[in-house]
């Protein structure tokens, strides 16, 4: 430690002054070495930003339209017409692709019952679209009713959902009333509603 000598008034006064190798106040001290909280918040928000730019790097590799674009939603074609619902998507982008009809009691004959991707799934462009049709209510077989009465033929074909159409009567060997043929014949399939006609005979020498 140095003394330094006061003259001013001839005394020879010693006053202690700050070492040479005084180490430097905390407030001198660089920011990163006196503030650590600002280092750990810079690296915690680049883990952040790399993190971020794997997750969209992911995403895009396993769905690219759903990251940057909205504009290729399929968009919802389910009970349309055929024709409507092929234009629809066509319009958009779409490439379409019919796979058949299925049995549908509640959707109109030719309208859309099935689409996939499903409605609101956003796809890259020129995507294909798969529809099913509706082939209408399932089919039903005629049932043979050939040799039982008229009133009893009836019955058995309202409760397969089919309607009695055309009752011809002929004269025949069999007794009166009794269904000789049906058409469409036994077995065909027809939708459900159709109309069933019937020959009857009319008994020995009868007929109408």
């Amino acid at each position: 430690m140095r003394l330094r000598r006061h003259t001013g008034s001839g005394f020879g006064v010693g006053r202690r002054i700050r070492p040479d190798t005084e180490a430097d106040s905390p407030a001198d001290a660089p920011a990163s070495e006196s503030d650590p909280w600002r280092g750990f918040a810079r690296d915690l928000g680049l883990v952040a930003l790399v993190a971020l730019v794997g997750y969209a790097v992911s995403a895009y590799w396993l769905s690219p339209g759903a990251v940057f674009t909205s504009e290729h939603a399929v968009p919802r074609v389910l009970e349309l017409p055929g024709a409507d619902a092929r234009e629809r998507l066509a319009g958009l982008g779409f490439r379409v692709r019919l796979e058949g009809e299925r049995a549908n009691p509640a959707i109109p004959r030719g309208a859309v019952v099935w689409q996939d991707p499903p409605p609101d799934m956003v796809v890259p462009p020129n995507s294909t679209v798969q529809l099913v049709l509706s082939g209408g209510p399932a089919a039903v077989n005629v049932p043979d009713v050939v040799g039982l009465s008229v009133s009893f033929a009836e019955e058995i074909l309202q409760a397969a959902g089919m309607k009695v159409g055309k009752v011809d009567r002929v004269p025949s060997g069999q007794e009166a009333d009794v269904v000789l043929s049906v058409r469409p014949p036994p077995g065909n399939g027809r939708p459900r509603g159709s109309t069933v006609e019937l020959l009857v005979s009319a008994g020995r020498g009868g007929g109408q």
